[in-house]
């Protein structure tokens, strides 16, 4: 019999990778990790199931370990940030485009991109301390889902995000966070919008076509009934006629038949007033 597939399971993953960290470190939970994919990604997307917008979902706080399922939306991307602390992404659906930063002196501080790491299903990196990166779902009709786990306390270390340009460096904060996440929602709405309209107006048109089929239909069917009725009244207009002429053969035969029966009772008082024998 063929073996059943082993189903992913989220307290099983925290434990393991938590026992990894204080066992032999960052190393060892990449190891977790690695394995966890190599078992399969289809195990992990019918755990967390079909995403239906953008989000974050925090798997374990720390303060040990900080591990997060993050789901970027269809085109979406999170500005240029740090985190202070070595963190590693391992990607179980689609491709996290992942844009590395350093900041050079020559341009004001300004963020130079130094190189670009695709991180693709099944795939996972560790990244170090001072790591500044900008994240990207290339795919306009998918959603990314991947591992963040953070080795630290990192929801409550100091750390920045380049936004809105890759000159504005400023605070990070989950508050940013979730703006940032609630735009990407409100553009992938919007997408959805747009893409839906062809076929609500297909949809608009065949009813509007339908409806003047039926009209056209319901109005030739009377039109068809008024001959019939017409031919109708013109089969019983002949019997109207027959009946009429009837009526006035009748009354005109009427003074012949009076005036007939006159003449037999004239003859017939003749006779009376000259019986036979009488006549001399």
């Amino acid at each position: 019999m063929p073996r059943s597939r082993r189903k992913f399971d989220i307290d099983e993953f925290v434990r393991e990778c938590l026992e990894a960290w204080e066992a032999d470190g960052a190393d060892a939970v990449k190891d977790v990790l690695d394995r966890t994919l190599g078992r399969g990604c289809a195990p992990v997307r019918e755990c967390f199931g079909d995403p239906r917008e953008a989000h974050l979902q925090v798997l374990y706080p720390g303060p040990e370990l900080v591990i997060e399922n993050m789901v970027w939306a269809p085109g979406m991307s999170y500005p240029a940030h740090n985190h202070n602390t070595p963190v590693m992404t391992g990607v179980y659906a689609g491709l996290e485009v992942n844009d590395f930063y350093h900041p050079s002196p020559l341009i004001g501080g300004r963020l130079q991109r130094t190189e670009t790491v695709d991180i693709g299903e099944g795939d996972a990196v560790l990244m170090g301390y001072d790591a500044i990166h900008r994240i990207a779902n290339p795919n306009r009709r998918s959603f990314t889902g991947a591992f963040h786990i953070y080795m630290g306390d990192y929801l409550h270390s100091s750390r920045s995000i380049w936004y809105p340009d890759e000159a504005s460096e400023t605070p990070a904060s989950f508050a940013l966070t979730k703006d940032i996440f609630a735009a990407a929602n409100r553009d992938l709405a919007a997408a959805r919008a747009t893409a839906a309209e062809p076929e609500q107006r297909r949809r608009r048109s065949a009813a509007g076509l339908t409806a003047v089929t039926v009209s056209a239909s319901g109005a030739g069917a009377g039109n068809a009934a008024k001959p019939a009725a017409t031919a109708k009244a013109t089969k019983a207009a002949p019997s109207s006629g027959a009946s009429t002429a009837s009526a006035s053969s009748a009354t005109a035969a009427a003074p012949r038949r009076a005036a007939k029966a006159r003449t037999a009772t004239q003859k017939a008082a003749g006779a009376h007033l000259h019986p036979p024998g009488d006549q001399g």
